[in-house]
């Protein structure tokens, strides 16, 4: 079983049609899991929104989309911005996400996928968090393979007796690396492997469109575009 893993989009439509297309080539897979996160900070969130409805991945709900469908937090003229965007398909759409995505293979393990942790969309999983951490997300989740995204910094980290993996950011890397990253999830053996893979793409055309836009914090997004720092 091979699954595809993607999150943190972020408005950014001409990272996730790279990701995409490596997603096609490197295919198929059996199923391409969303990690959330999907419109907010990028310059296009209604051509993200309908680029990934129009792919109907499996999406877990992060904490942009929540401010974005309605919820209270978050940057107050970002959120606004985004959500004046999109379309009451799309907010219907954010509204009716899950918290989490399980695959529950014949052979294997279950590989349980969320934004942040299981039980919020928030929280901060850190790559060196303790093990005991580590293992409570896991009790959480049922499972001992756990994928995410939220904090935008890829990893691939063995521990408590489990596989806990960042997917990394499609649309807003903070590793400082300014190429997607999304993950492949194989099951051999009835034992689940990962790789993150990177993509390259024109960011500084993203930058660019964002600070030819009316986004009221185009230049600290297109910053964060070209550098993959936050």
């Amino acid at each position: 079983m091979r699954i595809a893993i993607i999150s943190d989009v972020h408005g950014n439509v001409k990272a996730l049609e790279a990701v995409t297309a490596d997603v096609h080539r490197r295919g198929p897979f059996d199923q391409v899991i969303n990690g959330g996160d999907l419109v907010l900070a990028g310059p296009r969130p209604r051509e993200a929104m309908d680029a990934l409805m129009r792919e109907g991945y499996p999406t877990v709900r992060g904490n942009t989309d929540e401010w974005v469908a309605g919820a209270p937090g978050g940057p107050g003229p970002t959120v606004a911005w985004a959500r004046e965007r999109l379309t009451a398909d799309h907010l219907a759409f954010l509204q009716r996400l899950p918290l989490a995505h399980r695959v529950e293979p014949r052979e294997g393990p279950p590989l349980v996928v969320v934004h942040a942790t299981p039980v919020s969309t928030t929280d901060v999983l850190g790559p060196d968090a303790p093990e005991e951490v580590v293992t409570r997300a896991f009790d959480q989740a049922r499972t001992r393979t756990l994928a995410y995204g939220h904090i935008h910094r890829p990893y691939i980290r063995n521990v408590a007796g489990g596989l806990i993996v960042n997917v990394g950011s499609v649309g807003l890397p903070f590793d400082g690396v300014p190429r997607p990253a999304w993950a492949v999830f194989t099951l051999e053996e009835g034992r689940w492997g990962a790789e993150v893979l990177r993509v390259a793409y024109d960011h500084e055309a993203v930058a660019q469109d964002l600070l030819a836009s009316d986004h009221p914090d185009a230049a600290a997004f297109a910053r964060r575009v070209r550098t993959g720092r936050i």
